[in-house]
Protein backbone atom coordinates (compact mmCIF):
# COMPACT_ATOMS: atom_id res chain seq x y z
CA UNK A 1 0.00 0.00 0.00
CA UNK A 2 1.01 3.72 -0.81
CA UNK A 3 2.50 5.39 2.08
CA UNK A 4 4.50 8.21 -0.06
CA UNK A 5 4.21 12.08 0.42
CA UNK A 6 2.47 12.80 -3.22
CA UNK A 7 -0.86 14.38 -2.75
CA UNK A 8 -3.05 15.19 -6.12
CA UNK A 9 -4.74 18.30 -5.21
CA UNK A 10 -7.11 20.45 -7.60
CA UNK A 11 -7.44 20.01 -11.53
CA UNK A 12 -4.58 18.79 -13.81
CA UNK A 13 -4.76 19.32 -17.49
CA UNK A 14 -4.43 16.21 -19.17
CA UNK A 15 -2.10 18.44 -21.87
CA UNK A 16 -2.32 18.61 -25.77
CA UNK A 17 0.99 17.91 -27.64
CA UNK A 18 1.88 20.48 -30.21
CA UNK A 19 3.86 18.64 -32.74
CA UNK A 20 5.64 19.86 -36.15
CA UNK A 21 7.86 18.04 -38.84
CA UNK A 22 10.66 17.28 -35.65
CA UNK A 23 8.66 15.80 -32.99
CA UNK A 24 6.99 18.03 -30.43
CA UNK A 25 7.04 21.80 -31.28
CA UNK A 26 8.65 23.10 -27.87
CA UNK A 27 8.17 26.22 -28.31
CA UNK A 28 4.28 26.24 -28.62
CA UNK A 29 4.53 23.78 -25.28
CA UNK A 30 6.57 25.35 -23.31
CA UNK A 31 3.62 28.35 -24.33
CA UNK A 32 0.62 25.76 -23.66
CA UNK A 33 2.15 25.28 -20.38
CA UNK A 34 2.42 28.79 -18.83
CA UNK A 35 -1.08 29.48 -19.98
CA UNK A 36 -2.29 26.47 -18.14
CA UNK A 37 -0.59 27.37 -14.35
CA UNK A 38 -1.51 30.78 -15.40
CA UNK A 39 -5.23 29.87 -15.38
CA UNK A 40 -5.31 28.28 -12.63
CA UNK A 41 -3.85 24.05 -13.05
CA UNK A 42 -2.05 23.00 -10.37
CA UNK A 43 -0.49 20.34 -11.85
CA UNK A 44 -0.22 18.80 -15.46
CA UNK A 45 0.21 15.89 -16.94
CA UNK A 46 2.12 15.15 -20.40
CA UNK A 47 1.92 12.04 -22.73
CA UNK A 48 -2.35 11.52 -21.63
CA UNK A 49 -4.77 10.21 -24.06
CA UNK A 50 -5.59 13.98 -25.04
CA UNK A 51 -1.79 14.36 -25.55
CA UNK A 52 -1.81 11.49 -28.65
CA UNK A 53 0.60 9.43 -26.40
CA UNK A 54 -0.48 6.00 -28.40
CA UNK A 55 0.93 8.25 -31.94
CA UNK A 56 4.33 9.05 -30.41
CA UNK A 57 7.71 7.88 -30.75
CA UNK A 58 9.53 6.77 -27.37
CA UNK A 59 11.27 9.79 -27.45
CA UNK A 60 8.93 12.02 -28.59
CA UNK A 61 6.94 10.68 -25.16
CA UNK A 62 10.50 11.71 -23.13
CA UNK A 63 10.93 14.57 -25.12
CA UNK A 64 7.31 15.96 -23.87
CA UNK A 65 8.74 14.84 -20.44
CA UNK A 66 11.12 16.49 -20.06
CA UNK A 67 9.64 20.27 -21.37
CA UNK A 68 6.95 19.49 -18.85
CA UNK A 69 9.56 19.02 -15.96
CA UNK A 70 11.62 22.00 -16.92
CA UNK A 71 8.28 24.98 -17.21
CA UNK A 72 6.84 22.87 -14.34
CA UNK A 73 9.44 22.79 -11.87
CA UNK A 74 9.12 24.10 -8.68
CA UNK A 75 5.77 25.42 -9.58
CA UNK A 76 3.03 22.38 -9.62
CA UNK A 77 3.96 18.87 -9.73
CA UNK A 78 3.93 16.86 -12.92
CA UNK A 79 2.04 13.27 -13.27
CA UNK A 80 3.71 11.71 -16.64
CA UNK A 81 1.97 9.74 -18.95
CA UNK A 82 4.00 6.55 -18.86
CA UNK A 83 1.41 4.15 -20.40
CA UNK A 84 2.07 1.15 -22.78
CA UNK A 85 0.46 -1.85 -24.40
CA UNK A 86 4.03 -3.97 -23.41
CA UNK A 87 5.10 -3.89 -20.05
CA UNK A 88 8.48 -3.59 -21.02
CA UNK A 89 7.82 -0.44 -22.41
CA UNK A 90 6.00 1.01 -19.48
CA UNK A 91 8.51 0.25 -17.05
CA UNK A 92 11.14 1.93 -19.59
CA UNK A 93 9.45 5.29 -19.84
CA UNK A 94 8.10 5.64 -16.34
CA UNK A 95 12.06 5.35 -15.26
CA UNK A 96 12.70 8.19 -17.77
CA UNK A 97 10.08 10.55 -16.17
CA UNK A 98 11.14 9.93 -13.00
CA UNK A 99 15.21 10.52 -13.67
CA UNK A 100 13.28 13.54 -15.74
CA UNK A 101 11.62 15.33 -12.32
CA UNK A 102 8.24 13.86 -12.31
CA UNK A 103 6.04 13.61 -9.08
CA UNK A 104 4.46 10.27 -10.34
CA UNK A 105 3.64 8.52 -13.15
CA UNK A 106 -0.22 7.90 -14.78
CA UNK A 107 -0.07 4.34 -16.27
CA UNK A 108 -2.93 3.34 -18.27
CA UNK A 109 -4.48 0.04 -18.65
CA UNK A 110 -2.74 -2.73 -21.06
CA UNK A 111 -4.76 -2.00 -24.33
CA UNK A 112 -5.86 -3.21 -27.57
CA UNK A 113 -5.17 -7.11 -26.46
CA UNK A 114 -7.92 -7.27 -24.15
CA UNK A 115 -5.67 -8.54 -20.90
CA UNK A 116 -7.22 -10.76 -18.15
CA UNK A 117 -7.66 -9.25 -14.82
CA UNK A 118 -4.67 -11.52 -13.57
CA UNK A 119 -2.56 -10.18 -16.51
CA UNK A 120 -3.33 -6.22 -15.61
CA UNK A 121 -2.91 -6.56 -12.35
CA UNK A 122 0.33 -7.94 -12.89
CA UNK A 123 1.23 -5.36 -15.56
CA UNK A 124 0.60 -2.63 -12.69
CA UNK A 125 2.87 -5.03 -10.11
CA UNK A 126 5.75 -5.04 -12.30
CA UNK A 127 5.62 -1.54 -13.35
CA UNK A 128 5.62 -0.52 -9.25
CA UNK A 129 8.20 -2.68 -8.34
CA UNK A 130 10.02 -1.00 -10.94
CA UNK A 131 9.28 2.30 -10.32
CA UNK A 132 10.89 4.77 -7.72
CA UNK A 133 7.95 7.17 -8.37
CA UNK A 134 4.26 6.68 -7.52
CA UNK A 135 1.67 5.32 -9.87
CA UNK A 136 -1.32 5.83 -10.96
CA UNK A 137 -3.80 3.37 -12.22
CA UNK A 138 -5.58 4.50 -15.41
CA UNK A 139 -9.01 3.62 -16.28
CA UNK A 140 -10.80 4.44 -19.28
CA UNK A 141 -12.42 1.59 -21.24
CA UNK A 142 -14.49 3.41 -23.59
CA UNK A 143 -10.35 3.08 -25.76
CA UNK A 144 -8.29 0.01 -23.86
CA UNK A 145 -11.14 -2.08 -24.39
CA UNK A 146 -10.93 -3.23 -20.76
CA UNK A 147 -12.66 -1.98 -17.34
CA UNK A 148 -10.85 -1.89 -14.11
CA UNK A 149 -13.59 -3.13 -11.70
CA UNK A 150 -13.80 -1.91 -8.27
CA UNK A 151 -12.66 -5.83 -7.49
CA UNK A 152 -9.84 -5.60 -9.12
CA UNK A 153 -9.06 -1.63 -7.84
CA UNK A 154 -9.78 -3.28 -3.88
CA UNK A 155 -6.06 -5.46 -5.23
CA UNK A 156 -4.14 -3.05 -6.47
CA UNK A 157 -4.62 -0.63 -4.18
CA UNK A 158 -2.53 -2.83 -1.59
CA UNK A 159 0.42 -2.68 -4.07
CA UNK A 160 3.20 -0.65 -2.89
CA UNK A 161 3.54 1.84 -4.72
CA UNK A 162 0.24 2.14 -6.26
CA UNK A 163 -0.71 5.40 -5.15
CA UNK A 164 -4.49 6.27 -7.07
CA UNK A 165 -6.36 5.63 -9.73
CA UNK A 166 -7.55 8.12 -12.50
CA UNK A 167 -11.24 7.39 -14.14
CA UNK A 168 -12.02 8.23 -16.93
CA UNK A 169 -14.63 5.62 -17.57
CA UNK A 170 -17.71 7.75 -16.93
CA UNK A 171 -19.15 4.47 -14.68
CA UNK A 172 -20.61 6.50 -11.56
CA UNK A 173 -21.17 2.95 -10.03
CA UNK A 174 -18.05 1.95 -10.38
CA UNK A 175 -16.19 5.15 -9.22
CA UNK A 176 -18.62 5.57 -6.38
CA UNK A 177 -18.08 1.90 -5.04
CA UNK A 178 -13.94 2.57 -5.52
CA UNK A 179 -14.72 5.66 -3.36
CA UNK A 180 -16.58 4.01 -0.18
CA UNK A 181 -14.04 1.07 -0.31
CA UNK A 182 -10.94 2.39 -0.34
CA UNK A 183 -8.58 4.06 2.43
CA UNK A 184 -7.79 7.42 2.87
CA UNK A 185 -4.44 6.95 1.12
CA UNK A 186 -5.56 6.25 -1.82
CA UNK A 187 -6.17 9.06 -4.34
CA UNK A 188 -8.93 9.12 -6.89
CA UNK A 189 -9.22 11.36 -9.28
CA UNK A 190 -11.75 12.12 -11.86
CA UNK A 191 -10.43 12.04 -15.58
CA UNK A 192 -14.15 12.08 -17.32
CA UNK A 193 -15.02 15.85 -18.09
CA UNK A 194 -18.80 15.32 -18.47
CA UNK A 195 -19.12 13.70 -14.79
CA UNK A 196 -16.72 16.29 -12.85
CA UNK A 197 -19.08 17.81 -10.73
CA UNK A 198 -20.36 14.18 -9.20
CA UNK A 199 -17.99 12.98 -9.22
CA UNK A 200 -16.05 15.56 -7.45
CA UNK A 201 -19.27 16.07 -4.76
CA UNK A 202 -18.93 12.12 -4.99
CA UNK A 203 -15.64 12.36 -2.65
CA UNK A 204 -12.86 12.45 -5.71
CA UNK A 205 -9.65 14.22 -4.79
CA UNK A 206 -9.05 16.08 -7.79
CA UNK A 207 -9.50 15.92 -11.49
CA UNK A 208 -7.55 15.08 -14.88
CA UNK A 209 -9.37 16.80 -17.71
CA UNK A 210 -8.67 17.36 -21.22
CA UNK A 211 -11.07 20.65 -21.12
CA UNK A 212 -8.94 21.97 -18.27
CA UNK A 213 -6.26 22.65 -20.96
CA UNK A 214 -9.02 25.58 -22.19
CA UNK A 215 -10.48 26.48 -18.66
CA UNK A 216 -8.77 24.90 -15.44
CA UNK A 217 -9.64 27.66 -13.11
CA UNK A 218 -13.58 26.97 -13.95
CA UNK A 219 -12.91 23.25 -12.24
CA UNK A 220 -10.82 25.27 -9.47
CA UNK A 221 -14.25 27.48 -8.43
CA UNK A 222 -15.78 24.11 -8.87
CA UNK A 223 -14.23 22.16 -6.01
CA UNK A 224 -13.53 25.43 -3.83
CA UNK A 225 -17.78 25.57 -4.07
CA UNK A 226 -18.28 22.42 -3.38
CA UNK A 227 -15.75 21.83 -0.56
CA UNK A 228 -17.53 25.20 0.74
CA UNK A 229 -20.90 23.39 0.80
CA UNK A 230 -21.92 25.62 -2.18
CA UNK A 231 -23.22 22.97 -4.92
CA UNK A 232 -25.83 25.12 -6.44
CA UNK A 233 -22.65 27.47 -7.43
CA UNK A 234 -20.56 24.28 -8.49
CA UNK A 235 -23.71 23.22 -10.38
CA UNK A 236 -23.81 26.25 -12.41
CA UNK A 237 -19.88 26.13 -13.23
CA UNK A 238 -20.89 22.97 -14.52
CA UNK A 239 -23.42 23.70 -17.17
CA UNK A 240 -21.92 26.55 -18.22
CA UNK A 241 -19.54 24.32 -19.56
CA UNK A 242 -21.26 21.05 -20.36
CA UNK A 243 -22.05 21.74 -23.73
CA UNK A 244 -18.17 22.57 -24.25
CA UNK A 245 -17.55 19.94 -22.65
CA UNK A 246 -19.68 17.23 -24.82
CA UNK A 247 -17.51 18.37 -28.01
CA UNK A 248 -14.48 17.80 -26.33
CA UNK A 249 -14.99 14.21 -25.20
CA UNK A 250 -16.51 13.17 -28.11
CA UNK A 251 -14.49 14.61 -30.61
CA UNK A 252 -11.31 12.21 -31.43
CA UNK A 253 -9.26 12.67 -28.01
CA UNK A 254 -7.20 16.27 -28.20
CA UNK A 255 -7.90 17.24 -31.63
CA UNK A 256 -11.29 19.33 -30.38
CA UNK A 257 -9.51 21.03 -27.68
CA UNK A 258 -6.08 21.77 -30.37
CA UNK A 259 -8.88 23.44 -32.43
CA UNK A 260 -10.57 25.51 -29.43
CA UNK A 261 -6.66 26.76 -27.97
CA UNK A 262 -5.81 27.44 -31.61
CA UNK A 263 -8.87 29.90 -32.07
CA UNK A 264 -8.04 31.36 -28.56
CA UNK A 265 -4.75 32.24 -29.94
CA UNK A 266 -2.95 29.84 -28.18
CA UNK A 267 -1.37 27.75 -30.97
CA UNK A 268 -0.87 24.08 -30.63
CA UNK A 269 -1.09 22.70 -34.37
CA UNK A 270 -3.38 19.80 -35.52
CA UNK A 271 -3.85 16.25 -34.82
CA UNK A 272 -1.74 13.69 -35.65
CA UNK A 273 -2.99 11.41 -38.41
CA UNK A 274 -5.56 9.98 -38.94
CA UNK A 275 -7.07 11.82 -36.87
CA UNK A 276 -8.68 15.22 -39.00
CA UNK A 277 -11.23 17.93 -38.54
CA UNK A 278 -14.08 16.91 -40.57
CA UNK A 279 -14.24 13.31 -39.69
CA UNK A 280 -13.81 12.67 -35.59
CA UNK A 281 -14.63 16.51 -35.46
CA UNK A 282 -17.06 17.70 -37.20
CA UNK A 283 -17.19 21.20 -39.37
CA UNK A 284 -20.51 21.74 -37.63
CA UNK A 285 -19.12 20.94 -34.40
CA UNK A 286 -16.12 22.80 -35.16
CA UNK A 287 -18.40 25.85 -35.74
CA UNK A 288 -20.38 25.15 -32.67
CA UNK A 289 -17.19 24.83 -30.69
CA UNK A 290 -16.58 28.37 -31.58
CA UNK A 291 -19.81 29.55 -30.60
CA UNK A 292 -19.39 27.70 -27.56
CA UNK A 293 -16.28 29.14 -26.51
CA UNK A 294 -17.40 32.81 -27.55
CA UNK A 295 -20.51 32.96 -24.98
CA UNK A 296 -17.35 31.26 -22.54
CA UNK A 297 -15.96 35.41 -23.25
CA UNK A 298 -12.68 32.76 -24.34
CA UNK A 299 -12.83 34.24 -27.84
CA UNK A 300 -10.71 37.19 -28.34
CA UNK A 301 -12.32 40.57 -29.67
CA UNK A 302 -11.78 42.89 -32.01
CA UNK A 303 -12.45 45.41 -34.70
CA UNK A 304 -13.99 44.03 -38.09
CA UNK A 305 -14.41 46.57 -40.76
CA UNK A 306 -17.54 46.56 -43.18
CA UNK A 307 -17.43 47.94 -46.40
CA UNK A 308 -20.56 49.19 -48.27
CA UNK A 309 -21.32 52.07 -51.05
CA UNK A 310 -17.68 53.59 -50.20
CA UNK A 311 -18.08 53.85 -46.84
CA UNK A 312 -16.44 52.27 -43.78
CA UNK A 313 -18.67 50.56 -40.80
CA UNK A 314 -16.57 48.90 -37.85
CA UNK A 315 -17.73 46.28 -35.60
CA UNK A 316 -15.56 46.60 -32.71
CA UNK A 317 -15.97 43.56 -31.21
CA UNK A 318 -16.47 41.61 -33.32
CA UNK A 319 -15.64 37.90 -31.90
CA UNK A 320 -12.36 36.94 -34.16
CA UNK A 321 -11.77 33.28 -33.20
CA UNK A 322 -8.10 33.14 -34.76
CA UNK A 323 -7.18 32.33 -38.14
CA UNK A 324 -10.88 32.43 -39.13
CA UNK A 325 -12.18 36.24 -39.49
CA UNK A 326 -10.61 38.57 -41.24
CA UNK A 327 -10.31 42.04 -40.66
CA UNK A 328 -12.01 43.80 -43.72
CA UNK A 329 -15.43 42.43 -45.41
CA UNK A 330 -14.72 43.86 -48.64
CA UNK A 331 -18.01 44.02 -50.23
CA UNK A 332 -21.56 43.51 -48.73
CA UNK A 333 -23.35 43.35 -52.10
CA UNK A 334 -24.15 39.70 -51.68
CA UNK A 335 -22.72 37.11 -49.36
CA UNK A 336 -23.04 33.42 -49.25
CA UNK A 337 -23.55 31.15 -46.37
CA UNK A 338 -24.27 27.61 -45.89
CA UNK A 339 -24.41 24.85 -42.54
CA UNK A 340 -25.38 21.64 -41.45
CA UNK A 341 -26.08 20.57 -38.37
CA UNK A 342 -27.97 17.53 -36.33
CA UNK A 343 -28.16 14.08 -37.59
CA UNK A 344 -31.44 11.58 -38.65
CA UNK A 345 -34.33 13.26 -39.21
CA UNK A 346 -33.89 16.50 -37.70
CA UNK A 347 -31.06 17.56 -38.93
CA UNK A 348 -30.85 21.20 -40.62
CA UNK A 349 -29.29 22.18 -43.59
CA UNK A 350 -29.59 26.23 -44.06
CA UNK A 351 -28.37 27.77 -47.09
CA UNK A 352 -28.08 31.51 -46.54
CA UNK A 353 -27.82 34.87 -48.37
CA UNK A 354 -26.95 38.13 -47.08
CA UNK A 355 -26.52 41.53 -48.99
CA UNK A 356 -27.41 45.34 -49.18
CA UNK A 357 -31.08 45.51 -49.76
CA UNK A 358 -30.75 47.60 -53.67
CA UNK A 359 -28.54 44.60 -54.56
CA UNK A 360 -29.32 41.29 -56.09
CA UNK A 361 -31.24 40.29 -52.65
CA UNK A 362 -33.93 42.55 -53.64
CA UNK A 363 -35.70 40.40 -55.69
CA UNK A 364 -36.02 37.55 -53.01
CA UNK A 365 -37.60 40.46 -50.90
CA UNK A 366 -39.43 41.54 -53.65
CA UNK A 367 -40.79 37.39 -54.35
CA UNK A 368 -41.76 36.95 -50.65
CA UNK A 369 -44.94 35.57 -50.34
CA UNK A 370 -45.82 34.74 -53.96
CA UNK A 371 -47.00 31.71 -55.02
CA UNK A 372 -45.02 29.59 -57.60
CA UNK A 373 -45.48 26.48 -59.27
CA UNK A 374 -44.12 23.21 -57.26
CA UNK A 375 -42.68 25.63 -54.88
CA UNK A 376 -43.62 26.99 -51.43
CA UNK A 377 -44.28 30.41 -50.34
CA UNK A 378 -41.47 31.84 -48.79
CA UNK A 379 -42.15 35.47 -46.36
CA UNK A 380 -40.83 38.03 -44.78
CA UNK A 381 -40.30 37.06 -40.40
CA UNK A 382 -42.49 39.73 -38.55
CA UNK A 383 -41.03 41.36 -36.06
CA UNK A 384 -37.19 41.45 -36.73
CA UNK A 385 -35.08 44.02 -36.79
CA UNK A 386 -32.95 42.93 -39.74
CA UNK A 387 -34.87 42.35 -42.61
CA UNK A 388 -35.13 38.56 -43.04
CA UNK A 389 -36.71 36.18 -45.53
CA UNK A 390 -37.52 32.77 -44.66
CA UNK A 391 -38.11 29.89 -47.82
CA UNK A 392 -38.67 26.44 -46.82
CA UNK A 393 -36.66 23.98 -49.87
CA UNK A 394 -38.90 20.75 -49.47
CA UNK A 395 -42.05 20.17 -50.65
CA UNK A 396 -44.55 20.05 -47.89
CA UNK A 397 -46.14 17.06 -46.91
CA UNK A 398 -48.70 16.84 -44.34
CA UNK A 399 -50.23 19.62 -41.80
CA UNK A 400 -47.11 18.00 -38.82
CA UNK A 401 -44.58 19.29 -41.68
CA UNK A 402 -46.25 22.67 -42.35
CA UNK A 403 -46.14 23.11 -38.51
CA UNK A 404 -42.54 22.19 -38.32
CA UNK A 405 -41.24 24.14 -41.50
CA UNK A 406 -43.60 27.75 -40.93
CA UNK A 407 -43.85 27.54 -37.42
CA UNK A 408 -41.02 25.60 -35.68
CA UNK A 409 -37.79 25.96 -38.59
CA UNK A 410 -39.00 29.73 -38.95
CA UNK A 411 -39.12 30.56 -35.42
CA UNK A 412 -35.13 29.33 -34.71
CA UNK A 413 -34.32 31.58 -37.89
CA UNK A 414 -35.79 34.35 -36.44
CA UNK A 415 -33.87 33.57 -32.93
CA UNK A 416 -30.76 32.88 -34.57
CA UNK A 417 -31.10 36.52 -36.67
CA UNK A 418 -31.98 38.32 -33.00
CA UNK A 419 -28.94 36.23 -31.28
CA UNK A 420 -26.67 37.30 -33.98
CA UNK A 421 -27.38 41.15 -33.56
CA UNK A 422 -27.15 40.39 -29.47
CA UNK A 423 -23.21 38.42 -30.18
CA UNK A 424 -22.15 41.85 -32.09
CA UNK A 425 -22.00 39.93 -35.46
CA UNK A 426 -23.42 42.76 -37.31
CA UNK A 427 -22.86 46.10 -36.57
CA UNK A 428 -26.64 47.87 -35.73
CA UNK A 429 -25.43 50.60 -38.44
CA UNK A 430 -25.68 48.37 -40.94
CA UNK A 431 -29.12 46.69 -39.83
CA UNK A 432 -31.68 49.14 -41.69
CA UNK A 433 -29.12 48.53 -44.64
CA UNK A 434 -29.22 44.34 -45.29
CA UNK A 435 -31.50 41.83 -46.23
CA UNK A 436 -31.08 37.83 -44.93
CA UNK A 437 -32.25 35.34 -47.24
CA UNK A 438 -32.68 31.85 -45.67
CA UNK A 439 -33.17 28.47 -47.14
CA UNK A 440 -33.93 25.83 -44.67
CA UNK A 441 -34.50 22.40 -45.52
CA UNK A 442 -36.95 20.33 -42.56
CA UNK A 443 -37.29 16.35 -43.50
CA UNK A 444 -40.49 15.33 -44.12
CA UNK A 445 -40.34 12.51 -41.68
CA UNK A 446 -38.70 14.82 -38.68
CA UNK A 447 -40.96 14.23 -35.56
CA UNK A 448 -39.04 16.19 -32.63
CA UNK A 449 -39.93 19.73 -32.72
CA UNK A 450 -36.77 20.86 -30.02
CA UNK A 451 -34.70 19.32 -32.35
CA UNK A 452 -35.87 20.83 -35.24
CA UNK A 453 -35.32 24.36 -33.82
CA UNK A 454 -32.40 23.75 -31.97
CA UNK A 455 -30.58 22.55 -34.86
CA UNK A 456 -31.99 24.93 -37.18
CA UNK A 457 -31.13 27.75 -34.55
CA UNK A 458 -27.39 26.92 -34.83
CA UNK A 459 -27.10 26.26 -38.32
CA UNK A 460 -28.23 29.73 -39.07
CA UNK A 461 -25.61 31.33 -36.69
CA UNK A 462 -23.31 29.16 -38.19
CA UNK A 463 -24.50 30.38 -41.97
CA UNK A 464 -24.15 33.71 -41.18
CA UNK A 465 -20.77 34.10 -39.90
CA UNK A 466 -19.69 31.87 -42.79
CA UNK A 467 -21.05 34.03 -44.83
CA UNK A 468 -19.47 37.36 -43.48
CA UNK A 469 -15.85 35.86 -43.04
CA UNK A 470 -16.24 34.06 -46.41
CA UNK A 471 -15.91 30.60 -45.39
CA UNK A 472 -15.55 28.06 -47.08
CA UNK A 473 -12.74 29.69 -49.08
CA UNK A 474 -11.52 28.27 -52.06
CA UNK A 475 -8.17 27.63 -50.29
CA UNK A 476 -10.08 26.24 -47.46
CA UNK A 477 -11.87 23.84 -49.82
CA UNK A 478 -8.67 22.04 -50.83
CA UNK A 479 -7.27 22.17 -47.44
CA UNK A 480 -10.48 19.59 -46.77
CA UNK A 481 -10.96 18.12 -49.73
CA UNK A 482 -9.74 14.90 -47.73
CA UNK A 483 -12.16 15.02 -45.27
CA UNK A 484 -15.40 16.71 -47.07
CA UNK A 485 -18.36 15.05 -45.75
CA UNK A 486 -21.42 17.47 -46.94
CA UNK A 487 -24.44 14.86 -47.48
CA UNK A 488 -26.05 17.79 -49.56
CA UNK A 489 -24.21 19.98 -51.50
CA UNK A 490 -21.14 22.20 -52.21
CA UNK A 491 -18.23 20.43 -50.38
CA UNK A 492 -16.39 18.69 -53.36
Amino acid sequence: MYSGSYRFQGVYPALVTPFDENGVNEKQYRNLIEYTIKAGATGIVPCGTTGEFTSMRFDEKVEAIRIACEVAKDRVPVLAGTGAAYTGDAIKLTRRASELGASGALVVSPYFLRPSDKEIFEHFEKIANNSDIPIFIYNIPQVTGVPIHWTLVDGLREIDGIAGLKDSSGDLINLTTILVRKPESFQVVVGHDEVALPALASGCDGAILASANVFPDRYIKMQTALASGYLKEAMIIQRSIQKTVRIFVNSGGGMAIKAALNMMGIPVGKARPPLQIGDSLSYADLDELRACLEDLQMIPRGPVTFKMRGNSVVAENYPKAVGQVPDTVADLTLLHGESLFGSNTEVAHVDLLLGIRDGPIKEALANAGKIADDRHPSNVIKDLELTTVFAPTVTITSEKHKKLVYDVAQKAVKDAVKRTITDMIIPEELIPDLVIAVNVFVHPSAANPRRVHINNFIAVRHAIRRAIEGRQSVDEIIARKDSARHPFAYNP
